[in-house]
């Protein structure tokens, strides 16, 4: 497998989740764990220097914005101006430098060729999508997913579309995202070019394999909840998808996001003869601000309705409405509001004219819940009045459902650990459905019309196994080869503790190691840690196989990821509870979790590597310069640093106000500044070393120079000697470890060397070794 093959699977198993989740052979429950060794003073780590010199300090200019009165300091604010003949060699000198830093990295070849090889062992099944006439599988056989169908009575898999085929047919078009309609017989593909670019829809048909004609440009990716998927109608004749405001040549880069409306694109037509059916402009009815987020509409094989979706990004909630579906539809049907706010609804899903949904109104861990739609009373519902509770909220965390014909289904998590549940229509309780392994169950979508249900299960030591519950609520594995080579590893151990944080609130943090971090049979507080977080969004982030891991297990380190609070992992309030002025609870828990971490001997100060992607690239942006003295690496990946600029030039930048702050108020204004790494940088502060990453073509940010001032700041700011480099690379919002075999290998590197791993240590070129003993 080559190195580009390797590179697409890898970010085929990234999300905005955990960046190295696990592989291997055995896992080990939490009661078989090593012990550790006694609380002993732990040797510092041996660091050596770089040796490069430190690219000159950019000056800083007097300038600062003032927003409803609040001033916003920005003296590097000049150099965002690219035409700046200083600026361009400032950039140039940093290209050099970080080339310099890449080329002092020890055991890249070797280490390339580790990650390939545990590829080589992975799955190559990645999406497998049940519908009335066959599955829709998609598999990793080249440098880009192909998709396949396996037929209804067949043993065997065909060739719908391959990755090359699409490639040379759409310019190069790589796949993102499939949808199938309700019967399976069509299959709408969301496509890019270039990394995040060119965002297109187009249309494959299951049963021959041939690209119809419809091709629509101008998805809108960056709305939350939809990406590269589309809604199509029951009958198959079209799909509803987002689609972008047509900005003028002067509109800022926000806009492309504000604004957002979503089209009905009928098979066999121009884009030009789209109708837009719901979002800003569209319909009286549904009253939109430019910032919200018309996030989707759904439909149902057995239904005559339409459900859609409206993040409102200053309440941070959604807001749904229903309209009858009526075809014909030459223009924005009749919408009526089926939801307040303060039901903290999500995931609607249709069945008739029942709309389901799970809400967190008076149920934090989340009830589902329903409401008849009818025709002759569509008045605006009052909080709560309409809708009637199904499963009531229980002693975990309901995180999905799906109701088929057969049964209502869904996932409750409880400390870790997800059951499948099912509850017959008209059954008033929900029996758990035995399964015969543990991990994190993903429902499958679509297919609701059918009994029984498909999900997968996989878990931080195995991939996604597929199974099927029948409608007498028995589950068996589905006979499907996973294209998997035989694996092997050495002994894995899984854990999940709490840490408390600042506050006393106790933060659940996951942990995978192997026998290569121990000493002597124990923990000693001398292994590299790798740590990662999210929190935001409410996101929850579960167990995930991804074979990076098991290289950075074999290499010796401890993978631990912290659920700290603006995540969904314990409830609606776990994630409310850190937003907007509340934000720095997230930096406070995974402090907590790092502290609490060496305390219990899985590592130790000065070998701990945090790295968080997106959203939670803040998390490492602030901790560092709140607490550097825990810390020896960072990997900033494709982060936002100024949040207030980037509030104008992030065309994802509406989604963070209920989250972090806005510049409508003087409240929101503070928010965002405690949030953004770049105002929060001191004078001087000794960091620990430093990868900050931006990518060439993110879809996420607008102003690749707003990170450059962030790296010139932290560069200003430091007091110490570990270096601080800009990362820049070509494609899309995707982080190192994952990007390709070979940048997976330079940022483990990277982090080993900064963390004092032996074997990673560059020969001395100038200065000496920190002090302390080498493992």
């Amino acid at each position: 497998m080559n190195s580009q093959s390797t590179r697409a699977i890898v970010n085929a198993r990234r999300s905005l989740t955990p960046v190295l989740l696990f592989a291997t052979s055995l896992l080990h429950a939490c009661g078989n764990a090593p012990e550790r060794a006694t609380p002993d003073a732990v040797p510092a780590p041996v660091v050596v220097d770089d040796g490069l010199d430190v690219p000159a300090v950019l000056a800083t200019r007097p300038y600062a914005d003032t927003l409803h009165g609040v001033v916003v300091p920005d003296p590097l604010r000049w150099i965002e101006d690219t035409t700046n003949a200083d600026v361009q060699t400032w950039v140039a000198t940093q290209r050099r430098y970080t080339d310099s830093l890449l080329a002092r990295l020890v055991g890249i070849d070797s280490l390339t060729a580790t990650v390939e090889r545990a590829y080589q062992a992975t799955p190559t099944l990645d999406a497998v999508l049940r519908t009335p006439s066959r599955l829709i599988v998609t598999r990793w056989l080249g440098a880009m997913p192909s998709m396949f169908a396996l037929d209804t009575g067949s043993t065997s898999e065909r060739e719908i579309l391959s990755a090359t085929t699409l490639a040379r047919v759409r310019n190069g078009a790589e796949l993102r995202g499939l949808s199938p309609s309700w019967d399976g017989d069509l299959v709408a593909i969301g496509t890019t070019e270039q990394g995040d670019a060119n965002a297109t829809v187009s249309v494959v048909d299951a049963r021959t394999g041939r690209l119809l004609a419809d091709r629509v440009p101008d998805l809108l990716t960056t709305t939350s909840g939809t990406r590269y998927e589309v809604t199509w109608l029951p009958d198959g004749s079209g799909f509803f998808y987002p689609r972008r405001w047509p900005n003028g040549p002067n509109a800022q880069r926000a806009d492309e996001l504000a604004r957002g409306r979503q089209f009905l694109h009928l098979l066999g037509t121009p884009q030009s003869s789209d109708v837009a059916v719901f979002g800003f402009g569209v319909s009286s009815d549904v009253p939109i601000d430019k910032v919200d987020l018309p996030t989707r509409v759904y439909t149902a094989p057995n239904s005559v309705w339409l459900v859609g979706s409206i993040f409102r990004s200053k309440q941070n909630a959604t807001d749904f409405f229903a309209a009858p579906l009526t075809l014909p539809m030459t223009k924005a049907p009749a919408w009526f509001r089926i939801g307040d706010l303060s039901d903290r609804l999500t995931t609607p899903q249709l069945r008739g004219d029942t709309v389901y949904a799970i809400s967190r109104r008076g149920a934090d861990r989340g009830a589902i819940v329903r409401r008849v739609l009818s025709r002759t009373a569509m008045p605006d519902a009052s909080a709560g009045s309409s809708w009637e509770t199904v499963a009531a909220e229980r002693a975990g965390v309901i995180t999905a459902f799906s109701v088929q014909s057969d049964a209502l289904y869904f996932t409750e998590r409880v400390g870790g650990t997800l059951t499948l549940l099912r509850q017959p229509h008209g059954a008033r309780d929900a029996v758990a459905v035995s399964l015969p392994v543990q991990g994190t169950i993903r429902l499958q979508r679509n297919a609701l019309d059918m009994p029984g249900i498909m999900f997968s299960v996989e878990s931080w030591a195995t991939p996604p196994d597929w199974y099927q519950v029948d409608a007498a609520g028995k589950a068996a594995l589905i006979s499907i080869d996973d294209g998997s080579a035989q694996r092997t590893g050495g002994r894995i151990v899984a854990e999940r503790l709490e840490a408390p944080s600042k506050d006393g609130t106790l933060v659940p943090v996951s942990l995978v190691y192997g026998d290569a971090a121990l000493r002597n049979g124990v923990l000693d507080g001398t292994a590299p840690l790798l740590i990662d977080a999210y929190g935001g969004f409410g996101v929850s982030s579960d167990a995930r196989f991804d074979p990076s891991a098991q290289v950075w297990v074999e290499l010796g380190g401890v993978f631990a990821y912290a659920h700290v609070r603006g995540g969904g992992e314990l409830g609606d309030a776990w994630h409310m509870a850190a937003t907007r002025e509340n934000k720095q609870r997230s930096i406070d828990d995974m402090i907590g979790a790092i502290e609490a971490l060496i305390a219990k001997r899985y590592t130790s100060a000065g070998r701990v590597t945090m790295v968080g992607i997106s959203f939670g690239a803040n998390i490492p942006g602030l901790t560092m310069l709140q607490r550097p003295d825990l810390l020896g690496a960072v990997l900033y990946e494709v982060g936002q640093p100024d949040e207030i600029r980037g509030s104008a030039f992030d065309p994802t930048a509406a989604r963070n106000i209920g989250e972090i702050g806005d510049l409508d108020t003087p409240e929101g204004i503070r928010a965002l500044m405690k949030s953004s790494p770049y105002h929060q940088v001191p004078d001087r502060v000794s960091l620990p070393a430093v990868f900050v990453h931006s990518a060439s073509d993110d879809y996420n940010f607008g102003a690749d120079m707003l990170v450059g001032k962030f790296v010139a700041r932290l560069q200003a700011a430091n007091s110490g000697t570990r270096p601080v480099a800009w990362v820049r690379t070509p494609g899309g919002h995707r982080q190192l470890i994952g990007l390709s075999p070979q940048w997976t290998a330079r940022a483990m590197s990277f982090a080993l060397w900064q963390t004092g791993l032996a074997r990673f240590q560059p020969a001395p070129r100038a200065g000496v070794p920190r002090p302390g003993a080498t493992r």
